[in-house]
């Protein structure tokens, strides 16, 4: 994809693994150095974008569950 058809904002969701059995445990969120490590968030920093930011928030619907929300922006070069 040239890189003019791209958006100049991405934003990617990630969930955390639920645990099916055992005790119920304290939801653990998401590390920088975790997030960067995602196949979808290595291509989009591959196409020039650049971490703009991101949030751990707990799910509505299953308080042992974490939601990662990722912003990437283009950077000025691309």
């Amino acid at each position: 994809m040239p890189t003019t058809d791209l958006p100049a904002t991405k934003i990617l969701t990630f969930l955390s693994e639920v645990p099916k059995a055992g005790p119920p445990v304290a939801p653990v969120p998401f590390t920088k150095a975790e997030l960067l490590g995602f196949k979808e968030v290595k291509e989009w920093l591959a196409k020039g974008y650049e971490l703009d930011s991101f949030e751990n928030k707990l799910s509505p619907k299953n308080p042992a569950q974490v939601i990662l929300l990722v912003m990437l922006t283009r950077s000025a070069g691309s």
